[in-house]
């Protein structure tokens, strides 16, 4: 914390709380452009409401119940619903594109990353906080798909 404070004591920005949802919207506007998913939409509706159902709802258990403080002094730091988010986000859109499209884990778990590392930059989380939430988005949407039953 006390580097974050040495070198980027002023920086602010908002970025991160608009593009944790870029991967989200992904998952439906490749296939507009034209990229083939894995699965059909409906499915992918259903995994993706899974899936951010699983997430969302441990992240929210997670905060409320641990109120960890955040490096700025408010509440709710441990883990990072926006890193959350953005790693679940990330996981279906390489699940879904990544076989085809070799870019696409890249792009999306670089973007992932960059919002966790944004969050820290933002004096909201610890790296403690990103790295479990990582985990978290991943593993939430991957359980998602290995309880989907395909229709």
């Amino acid at each position: 914390m006390e580097e974050r404070n040495e070198h980027l004591f002023a920086f602010q920005n908002h970025f991160d709380d608009y593009a944790q949802f870029a991967p989200l919207a992904a998952v439906y506007a490749f296939e507009l452009a034209g990229m083939e998913a894995r699965t059909d939409w409906k499915n992918r509706t259903a995994i993706l409401l899974k899936g951010q159902l699983i997430n969302l709802g441990l992240v929210y258990i997670l905060k409320t119940s641990l109120k960890n403080i955040r490096p700025d002094g408010t509440a709710y730091s441990f883990p990072s619903g926006h890193t959350a988010n953005a790693f679940a986000g990330a996981t279906i859109l390489s699940i879904e594109y990544g076989r085809r499209y070799k870019w696409v884990p890249y792009a999306s778990y670089g973007l992932a990353t960059a919002i966790g590392v944004m969050r820290m930059a933002n004096n909201k989380h610890y790296i403690s906080d990103v790295i479990f939430a990582a985990g978290l988005g991943i593993l939430s949407m991957k359980a998602a798909y290995w309880s989907h039953q395909y229709r």
